[in-house]
């Protein structure tokens, strides 16, 4: 539909509009008005009423008649500019000096300095009613003036006085204005489009919206209010909301400007849950917005959710972006997990206890195209032996004493289309391994007792904390099963080989546990190097619990350091998390090292000869030890490692370590003593 555009034209005007049509394609209908003054009263208001028209525009007289007619429709005006005076003017002037220029309502206010920049006599007019033109012009005709600057009424009442008559717009002024009715036509084309879109929106949404002006007078009811509320529409449009709905304090939420939400509200008979909020525009207040629900269909939706997610398992509430770590080792390990969660083959996840494991389980459910469905997690050193055969495949009703009635479905079940992980695998029997395996290969299962076969379409991804290869030489673990399960492998690296994350992992269970920290504090206790130089034998499960405990203790004012020593030291794997090798049955320091040494010196408690030395626990909030005895640089524990692991290649023998590092014999056992790190003859 084009934009039509209603002017009001008079006499000769319409010449106008028929130069300027040309600029405009058929999409611009032009509807012309041939009316003078109150004669425009009856058609202004037929072409509003009828919305048939998207602007007016009028000039001179008429113009300022059909403004004051147009109720609900924009208006443009053509206005006259310097330019259009200058040019009629000079028209004007190729018959004498004198001019005349008749105006309606007002005058122009660039005439004066026209007439002093340009040496020129212009006598100015203004007339009220129409009746006043024709004494007007005579008083002009008397003073010898013939020539008239005005507008087509001016000038055709000018020509029966045989005046000349010369038009105060030019067809550049005319156009300029019909240009801005065009752009407002559209403009208001399409804010029409978005209210109505709008108002089709709110009268969908299941939630019932009340909006008000800022008067607080009721000009938005949907659909659902009226439902809810069961209330009509028409009994509350446009009237004050504390008249029709007294209890709903959006008069007070507007005098208030404050947001009310979550909010359990009497209306009637009926109970609701409401927001409130005020409604601002360009930092002014316009109005105020109440969304509610009927409080019994909340809980009845609830409770189908909760119904929902029960029957199709548990969800996956981790994803990678959850994960925290920073150091490319645990990075590529991100990026290779995000790479197998693109495919459906079987995922074998491997690392110490406590290194997330199920946290990247699910993260990689979540990352994957099943991630809409079930994500099923099994413990299977959790669940006693007998039993974890029925929890794995299900059984019928009857299967074995006790068998619930209608039996039950089992975890591969409950994973259709989705994920199932399987934590602590190793800890399977290898009867039930056997079954496992079929279950794996041809993705179909019995229940105990059942006589079909059920197919299933899940994904599987097992996790252990155990060394699996090791387990099938040893005869523990089937070797068809573990390549089964070895399709994609990832190995999750202990906390102790990305330290750099230790101090993000503190920060992040900071956040969790003592959001009321500052910052700065929080910053401060992340980087702890006392926490950072230990082992962490259970890794980021250990990590968490320390720092809990260290968010529990913490008060203003406390020694970082203090506090940090406090709550790991009640670990009961304080010792091995300060990793006291043993090689070639003598102890070495895997973690304290020199510093240990010093530490047990500093103590009083020198090395035992021969059998190498225990170092002193960390020391307690009341030793006067510094805590920085126990912590290792990072280029010493690089070598001391390096050290470390050449002896345990080459058999304790010094000899063919030192051979192994490029170094001498001498060398070699200079920096052991140094580190700390003591062995028997060889």
């Amino acid at each position: 539909m084009g934009v039509r555009i209603a002017i009001a034209s008079y006499g000769t005007f319409e010449q106008f509009i028929h130069q300027i049509k040309p600029f405009y394609s058929e999409e611009v209908e032009f509807v012309i008005l041939n009316a003078l003054f109150e004669d425009l009263k009856d058609e202004v208001r037929r072409l509003e009423k009828e919305h048939s028209v998207d602007v007016f525009v009028g000039s001179g007289g008429n113009g300022r008649f059909l403004e004051k007619y147009v109720q609900e429709t924009p208006f443009v005006k053509v206005k006259v500019t310097g330019f259009d005076f200058l040019l009629a003017l000079k028209k004007a002037a190729q018959y004498g000096n004198s001019t005349g220029l008749i105006t309606f309502g007002e005058r122009v206010p660039f005439v004066s300095s026209v007439k002093e920049l340009l040496n020129v006599e212009v006598t100015e007019r203004v007339y009220h009613q129409s009746s006043e033109i024709d004494q007007v012009l005579s008083d002009l005709y008397n003073q010898g003036i013939e020539d008239v600057i005005g507008t087509a009424f001016v000038l055709e009442r000018a020509a029966l006085k045989g005046m000349r008559g010369h038009y105060i717009w030019s067809v550049d002024g005319v156009k300029t204005a019909v240009d801005t009715a065009v752009q407002v036509a559209l403009a208001k084309r399409q804010d029409a489009k978005k209210a109505h879109k709008l108002a089709s929106i709110l009268q969908t949404i299941h939630e019932g919206v009340i909006v008000t002006d800022e008067r607080g007078t009721v000009n938005e009811f949907n659909t659902s209010a009226e439902k809810i509320l069961k209330i009509d529409r028409g009994d509350v449009m446009g009237r004050p909301v504390q008249d029709v709905l007294p209890n709903t304090r959006l008069n007070v939420v507007i005098e208030r400007q404050r947001e009310e939400y979550n909010k359990i509200q009497d209306v009637g008979n009926v109970k609701i849950l409401t927001n409130r909020c005020p409604i601002f525009s360009q930092g002014r207040l316009i109005g105020a917005l109440a969304t509610f629900q009927n409080i019994e269909e909340v809980s009845e939706a609830e409770g189908k959710i909760r119904r929902k997610l029960y029957t199709r398992g548990f969800v996956a509430s981790t994803h990678f972006e959850d994960m925290q770590g920073a150091c490319a080792a645990f990075q590529d390990i991100v990026h290779i997990g995000r790479e197998y969660a693109k495919s459906d083959a079987t995922i074998l996840i491997s690392g110490e206890t406590g290194t997330g494991k199920e946290l990247f389980a699910q993260s990689l459910h979540n990352e994957s195209d099943r991630s809409r469905m079930p994500f099923v997690a099994i413990n299977c050193a959790a669940v006693p032996p007998n039993i974890l055969e029925s929890e794995l495949f299900g059984y019928e009703e009857g299967a074995f004493t006790g068998a619930r009635r209608g039996g039950k479905k089992g975890v591969f079940e409950l994973a259709h289309e989705g994920t199932l992980f399987l934590d602590e695998i190793g800890e399977i029997s290898m009867d039930i391994q056997l079954r496992f395996l079929r279950a794996l290969e041809q993705r179909e299962v019995f229940r105990l007792g059942g006589e079909k076969v059920v197919p299933v379409d899940i994904r599987v991804i097992a996790a252990t904390n155990k060394n699996l290869w090791q387990m099938v030489k040893e005869g523990k673990f089937r070797e068809d099963l573990y390549y089964r399960l070895n399709v994609l492998a990832i190995h999750l690296p202990a906390l102790r080989d990305r330290r750099e994350d230790i101090p993000l992992l503190i920060s992040h269970f900071l956040r969790e546990f003592r959001p009321d920290l500052p910052d700065e504090k929080r910053l401060e206790l992340a980087q702890i190097p006392f926490l950072c130089a230990y082992r962490w034998p259970g890794n980021i499960r250990e990590l968490r619990n320390v720092v809990e405990r260290m968010a529990v203790l913490y008060k203003d004012g406390m020694d970082p350091q203090r506090l940090a020593a406090q709550a790991l030291s009640v670990n009961e794997e304080a010792d091995e998390g300060w990793a006291w090798d043993v090689i070639g049955g003598a102890v070495a320091g895997a973690a304290g090292g020199a510093a240990g040494a010093a530490g047990a010196a500093a103590a009083g408690a020198p090395p035992t000869p021969g059998s190498g030395f225990c170092p002193a626990l960390p020391p307690s909030p009341a030793s006067s030890l510094p805590l920085s005895t126990w912590i290792l640089a990072d280029k010493q524990r690089r070598e001391r490692d390096e050290i470390l692991l050449a002896l345990r290649q080459c058999g304790g023998s010094r000899t063919q370590a030192a051979r192994f590092l490029g170094v001498s014999r001498s060398t070699l056992w200079r920096k052991m003593q140094a580190l700390g790190i003591l062995a028997g003859p060889e």
